[in-house]
């Protein structure tokens, strides 16, 4: 009897060991994504509402990883204030969920580091919670960003005297902001803008070479502040009507516009949209009137959709078309002015 007893424990330990080992086996079987290096950026400021985030992978184990999303959790359409930072939710994925797992949620594993242009408003990152799902290969990540208390939260100023050289060179130039680290400065080409924002740590940029097709050119710029990287409102120039002599005489060979009037692209991922002008440019970071209707394209020159803020107003559009909300009410019950505006309370 003693022996059955005995013979049964060992059967009885044999099979535990067995089914606890299966999933040791399994994980071993996988690679640990190892510590989480993210850095983390975001412009949202005490005092204000809204906001965005970007979190980038750093460290050399980031082909095992990626970021699949983040999303303020808190937003509720109140300021930003010590008492009520931000917080984060970080989704991350495997690369393989065949290869790799995440192995642990304690704060140890991760390496949270401000971006260079956050580091003026946030005192820290705090780590609040990390969890698993998905067999390990899926984890979110919730930090707080903690307001430095001693931060410097005034916004920008805006440049001011913007004009375009006399001489017709295609150089433009603005007046000094003493409290700038330097400037941003993008090209406007009948009505949309056209090339990349460029950083500029003068006060006065040669747009020679963006200007090869007759047309009617604007400037705008803004300043980054040296002591939070705070960036102005926009300031635009006047216009300059360009003809073909004003072309060649900058050194540039005239180019044909593209005949038509501009039309829609799909993007390469074949879910954004982006605006083809008639000389091959996009609008970016820039307002459209298409066919009398209003849309919005970000700095990347994609369409924009939902609620944006631009210069401290908010604006409704379109999750499907793009088109700009005005005279009426959102979705969500908010009404907008004729200038599509957010009214707060109305």
């Amino acid at each position: 009897m003693i022996t059955w007893k005995k013979a049964a424990s060992a059967l009885l330990i044999a099979s535990l060991l067995s089914s606890s080992m299966a999933p040791m086996a399994m994980a071993a079987s996988k690679t640990k994504v190892g510590k989480i290096s993210l850095t983390i950026d975001s412009d949202i400021r005490t005092g204000r509402e809204g906001g965005d985030v970007e979190v980038t992978p750093t460290g050399d184990n980031t082909d095992r990883y990626y970021v699949d999303s983040w999303e303020v959790t808190n937003d509720d359409g109140d300021s930003w204030s010590r008492s009520n930072p931000p917080e984060v939710d970080i989704i991350l994925g495997v690369e393989d969920e065949e290869e790799y797992y995440f192995a642990s949620t304690s704060s140890s594993s991760f390496k949270l580091t401000l971006g260079s242009s956050s580091k003026y408003r946030f005192d820290k990152i705090k780590f609040v919670d990390a969890k698993r799902k998905d067999s390990n290969s899926t984890l979110i990540l919730t930090i707080q960003l903690v307001f430095d208390k001693d931060a410097d939260t005034s916004s920008a100023t805006a440049p001011s005297g913007l004009n375009w050289d006399d001489a017709r060179n295609g150089m433009g130039s603005w007046n000094p902001v003493s409290s700038s680290k330097y400037y941003q400065v993008q090209l406007i080409k009948d009505d949309s803008a056209t090339g990349d924002i460029k950083d500029i740590y003068d006060t006065s940029y040669n747009f020679a070479e963006q200007i090869t097709t007759p047309g009617t050119y604007r400037f705008k710029v803004r300043s980054v502040k040296s002591s939070n990287s705070a960036k102005s409102s926009w300031t635009t120039s006047g216009s300059w009507a360009v003809n073909e002599a004003d072309i060649i005489a900058m050194g540039n060979t005239p180019q044909a516009s593209v005949p038509d009037g501009g039309s829609w692209q799909l993007a390469a991922d074949g879910i954004r949209w982006w605006w083809r002008n008639a000389d091959g440019s996009c609008p970016t970071s820039a307002w459209k009137d298409i066919n009398g209707q209003w849309y919005y394209f970000d700095a990347e020159g994609y369409m924009a959709t939902g609620w944006i803020e631009l210069d401290g107003k908010s604006y409704y559009l379109d999750p499907a078309t793009g088109a700009m909300y005005a005279n009426t009410r959102t979705p969500d019950n908010c009404w907008v002015d004729a200038s599509g505006a957010w009214v707060p309370g109305a």
